[in-house]
């Protein structure tokens, strides 16, 4: 008795609990790491406001090393937010017994109650829990870490049917790198809460999917299809030169609401990402606007989160904090300096809300990136220096007195190279330059300048400069390096002794007569030492093609008593094939002494296409000792019996659209290029091979757009004898830029087995029924094929709710009148094999089967047919699935009322 009364106490109290306890809606938790083992703690909390009993005025944090402390409420009883939310704050300091990484942590008993994704409907039970990793740095080499602050709180408002977005605005102070992952909550570490679902899972479909960026830390939901609240958790990581140095959990939640699906999202219109140099005042126009602006007492909110709002300089939006009507165009403005230099873009999240649950209603968030990068150093110069290379350029630099700037790196390749600036993308790493000095800051003649003594007589050398921005350690080590956009190039050489190619110029295109012009310069006679070099000098052009040895062409060898005889510095290659073969050029003066002095080698270009439907890529490519900058591509025309330049670029592709099929068009190529060298001539003008293409449609039309709605959807009412699985597609013609689809294949896919159940040659025909002979759950994918049998390969796949349903009656009538003689169960899905037992009043078995069918007739086992009366059944159902050896599905048990009757 006594067990029994404390029982009921035990179990009077854990109802209390669930009753009083609920609490916990979301969290993170933040650091900045002061001192080499000391860390500044914030615990940030948003509870339910209505909780009192449950209220915390203070929290126990656990710090990784053994240590607890409780920690009081920073901000008294707390923020009170609208929707029964509250928010808390829980700071303190803790010092550790040593360098290492350590998880922070808090652990709440409660949840709030009713998440329809954990554990329903017992969220309240389930424990809350929130972890943030911190690795202490040595402060002497490092730069204090400052964890990433999560700018946009982790409430959010969405709609049944509608599109929900949520970004958590995150800023690291330091430049480091983040990364995003959506994890499950966690009750404990390590432990993921019990019976999770992604808020997709619930009522799902083809009409309700997520979608998480792991770059920007994006949650997407479309959309919603069940009100309630929901919780979701994510892992920020950040990134130190690539290596792992914190991490931290968000959890989140989100509210859905059902009153709210006739209304329609406000719109952004904005710029996405841009780059700019620092000095510059960014302005961006926001236009943000309402669908349902004809609606009198509809009003838009619009607000910006993100780091350039914690920066000095800051940004600022001009716009109003209360909700006004639509649409509201807005100014976000900063003027940057040099000290807001970093790798790592700025991310700035503008949200607009509408009101239409009056102080809240439907959102929409537009995100975008700011990159800040440092000015190019300027009027950068060269000069040959005895046996060096000196280089100057502008002092003093734009950025050269920020806290940031570490000095200048020089940065060096053979041969010229063209660039251009990509404010996005600065720095010279895998840009064709190598890196030959760093943190320079030697000036003279009021200029800052390098001298480079590390080159090889009869090399041509071109340089960029970049400048160098980095945090600063305690002991004056940098930290997060960026370099700036770089300079202008300057190319010099120590003079050579060696020829200089000038011209590998393709001017007759045939497979056997093709002609070649090779041009080349002669050393100058001031430094071609003809003491060392002693005459008769002989010049030959070797030449090579595809895969061959280098051969010196007869036609080409001269000789010359003395180095001024050497005039003609040009040749013709005749009778070769520039069609289809890349040619190879070299130069050599060969002197007495058997010494020889060789250019560079260098191609021909070479033109090759790949024709595709209406349209032909263009492809070439030539290794030239010189740097070709610019192509100018022309075209045959038939009329004028001319090529006609229809484009110029610095890549080695160009693409030309809007062709005829199976016309035959020619082209060539005309290259630009220098050596970058003030006394070598330039531009230097070659040409390709011309060569001739024929586009033809190989390109499939667009995939079509699935739906399929099957017995488990709420829209179809399943007619039992004839279930079916009803597709329907978007037509790909009337949205695609390919609009020449004439017909669709539709596929069944069932355990990966891909299967061809249908065609439909008639394009706007864009259902199809597929009849459910086996109740398994099904996906289907719908291709185009236009006139060619060209199919379209970006499938998605679309698929059946997944219901499995089971039922049996409690009568049947085996009396052979054709009404009800059989012993089944009602219109089933999704099962795969039963095991029935049916028992008569004593127990004894008198039928079994595993066909769900059943099919009973009223007979026991040896055929005889039973008495009227009540018969119990036991019935283990297995779903589509299951393997012999996996557990039941689904047990039923009841009983059957068997009546003969009369026939």
């Amino acid at each position: 008795m006594r067990i029994k009364i404390l029982y009921l106490c035990i179990s009077c109290l854990c109802c209390l609990n669930s009753l009083s306890a609920t609490h916990n809606r979301a969290g993170e938790i933040s650091f900045v790491q002061t001192s080499d083992l000391t860390i500044h703690a914030t615990v940030t909390t948003y509870t339910k406001t209505s909780s009192v009993s449950a209220d915390r005025d203070s929290l126990i944090v656990e710090w990784g090393d053994g240590s607890f402390s409780t920690v009081v409420r920073s901000n008294g009883r707390g923020e009170i937010l609208p929707n029964n939310v509250k928010k808390n704050l829980y700071i303190t300091d803790h010092t550790y017994p040593g360098r290492g990484s350590y998880h922070i942590s808090i652990t709440d008993p409660n949840r709030v109650e009713n998440i329809l994704n954990i554990d329903p409907p017992n969220s309240v039970n389930i424990p809350f829990y929130i972890e943030t990793t911190v690795t202490l740095l040595n402060l002497q080499f490092q730069y204090p870490n400052h964890s990433v602050q999560l700018l946009q709180p982790p409430i959010d408002f969405g709609c049944v049917g509608q599109l929900f977005i949520h970004n958590p605005s995150a800023y690291d102070e330091d430049g480091d790198s983040l990364s995003f992952e959506l994890i499950v909550p966690l009750m404990d570490k390590n432990t993921p809460v019990p019976n999770y679902s992604y808020p997709n899972l619930i009522n799902a479909g083809s009409n309700n999917t997520i979608s998480f960026d792991k770059t920007l830390g994006t949650f997407i939901w479309n959309a919603p299809q069940q009100a309630g609240e929901y919780n979701i958790a994510f892992v920020i990581n950040e990134f130190r030169k690539g290596v792992k140095i914190a991490s931290t959990i968000r959890d989140m939640q989100i509210f859905v609401r059902n009153d709210c699906n006739t209304n329609r999202a406000p719109g952004i219109i904005a710029i996405q990402d841009t780059c700019i140099v620092a000095g510059s005042t960014l302005n961006i126009n926001i236009l943000a606007f309402d669908p349902d602006s004809t609606n009198p007492k509809t009003k838009i909110k619009l607000e910006a989160f993100g780091a350039p709002f914690y920066t000095n300089p800051v940004a600022t939006v001009s716009v109003s904090s209360v909700f006004t009507a639509s649409p509201i165009h807005a100014l976000f403005q900063w003027k940057t300096d040099c000290s807001l230099i970093r790798k790592e873009y700025y991310t700035v999240v503008i949200k607009v809300t509408d009101n239409y649950l009056d102080t809240t209603g439907l959102s929409y968030l537009h995100t975008l990136r700011i990159k800040i990068v440092g000015p190019a150093p300027e009027n950068l110069e060269s000069s040959a220096q005895n046996n060096s290379i000196r280089l100057n350029w502008d002092k003093p630099y734009s950025c050269d007195t920020t806290f940031l700037f570490r000095g200048f790196s020089v940065w060096r390749r053979e041969g010229s190279k063209f660039l251009v600036h990509d404010t996005c993308n600065p720095g010279l790493e895998n840009k064709g330059y190598q890196q030959i000095a760093y943190l320079i800051r030697q000036t003279q003649a009021n200029k800052f300048t390098y001298l480079d003594s590390a080159i090889t007589k009869g090399k041509f050398y071109c340089y960029r400069v970049l400048g160098e921005f980095a945090r600063i350690s305690s002991q004056g080590f940098p930290v997060n390096f960026v370099s700036s956009l770089h300079s202008n190039e300057t190319c010099n050489s120590i003079a050579v002794e060696n020829p200089i190619l000038l011209n590998v110029d393709i001017q007759k295109t045939d497979s056997i007569n093709g002609t070649i012009f090779i041009k080349w310069l002669k050393p100058d006679a001031a430094i071609f030492d003809t003491i060392k070099n002693p005459p008769p000098y002989q010049v030959a052009i070797s030449h090579r093609s595809k895969a061959e040895n280098w051969n010196e062409i007869p036609g080409s060898i001269k000789t010359y008593n003395r180095f001024s005889d050497i005039i003609d510095t040009s040749f013709y290659h005749l009778g070769i094939n520039t069609k289809s073969d890349q040619h190879s050029y070299s130069v050599n003066i060969k002197a007495l002494n058997l010494i020889n002095h060789i250019s560079d080698s260098s191609q021909s270009i070479f033109l090759k296409g790949y024709p595709s439907d209406r349209s032909i890529e263009l492809t070439w490519d030539a290794k030239t000792a010189w740097n070709n900058y610019l192509y100018t591509i022309y075209k045959y025309n038939l009329i004028t019996q001319q090529f006609d330049s229809i484009g110029i670029t610095d890549q080695t592709n160009f693409k030309e659209t809007q062709l005829v099929n199976l016309t035959t068009y020619c082209y060539l190529i005309k290259s630009t290029g220098e050596y970058g060298i003030n006394y070598i001539e330039h531009p230097l003008i070659n040409h390709s091979n011309i060569n001739c293409f024929t586009p033809f449609d190989n390109v499939p039309p667009c995939c079509p757009k699935l739906i399929v709605e099957g017995p488990c959807d709420e829209t179809q009412n399943p007619d039992p004898d004839h279930l079916v699985n009803k597709l329907s597609w978007t037509n790909p013609n009337l949205n695609c830029e390919t609009k020449d689809a004439i017909g669709y294949k539709i596929y069944s896919i069932t355990s990966n087995v891909k299967k061809l159940i249908g065609e439909i040659k008639d394009i706007n025909e864009t259902h199809f029924e597929d009849l459910l002979t086996r109740f398994t759950p099904t996906c289907y994918q719908v291709t185009a094929y236009d006139s060619l049998q060209n199919e379209c390969t970006a499938i998605d796949s679309a698929c059946v709710k997944y219901c499995p349903k089971y039922k049996l009656p409690n009568t049947f009538t085996p009396n052979g009148d054709g009404h009800n003689d059989l012993f089944k169960p009602y219109p089933y899905l999704f099962i795969d094999r039963i095991n029935m037992k049916i028992y008569n009043r004593w127990g004894n078995l008198v039928f079994t089967t595993k066909d769900p069918d059943i099919n009973w007739n009223g007979t026991d086992l040896n055929g005889s047919q039973l008495s009227n009366g009540v018969y119990y059944y036991h019935c283990d159902v297995y779903y589509t699935g299951n393997q012999p050896n996996e557990p039941i599905s689904e047990t039923i048990t009841g009983f059957i009322e068997l009546l003969s009757g009369k026939k």
